[in-house]
């Protein structure tokens, strides 16, 4: 079984996954659409193809240094990219029958688009690379 990683974003979804034993993340694809429809029917398709036990989405906690009781802030809440991910994340439980977990996404994209320079991805690929520090991180985390 594995766990599918998530990055978020209104054109385009990155999506990667974790191996069997939940050690390693890599990148899977990038969904372009913005029909929901498709875009369920797609994550359905993979999480049965790739036999996925959990999802993990990438939400963006802001930057600054302070103590946390949470995962993130109550003035992160009010951050617009931050509400569409969590009405997706909202969205993705009402209609999957899988656990799901959020992760800190900070600095994921702009990590992924530095790896983009070298060669571990293609042009465009970033969104799928971005899914795979996210979900990295969280299987580091709970290894």
């Amino acid at each position: 079984m594995a766990i599918l990683g998530i990055d978020y974003g209104a054109k385009k979804i990155g999506l990667a996954k974790s191996d069997d034993k939940n050690k390693f993340a890599m990148p899977l694809e990038i969904i372009k659409s913005d029909n929901q429809k498709e875009i369920l029917k797609r994550i359905k398709e993979v999480c049965e193809q790739e036999d996925i036990e959990k999802i993990i989405v990438g939400v963006p906690i802001s930057l600054k240094a302070e103590k946390r009781d949470n995962l993130f802030r109550l003035k992160d809440l009010e951050n617009k990219q931050m509400q569409e991910v969590l009405v997706f994340v909202d969205w993705l439980k009402d209609n999957l029958k899988l656990p799901l977990e959020v992760e800190d996404e900070r600095l994921s994209s702009k990590m992924a688009n530095r790896l983009g320079r070298g060669e571990i991805k293609r042009k465009g690929d970033d969104d799928a690379v971005a899914a795979m520090l996210i979900l990295q991180s969280y299987l580091d985390k709970n290894s």
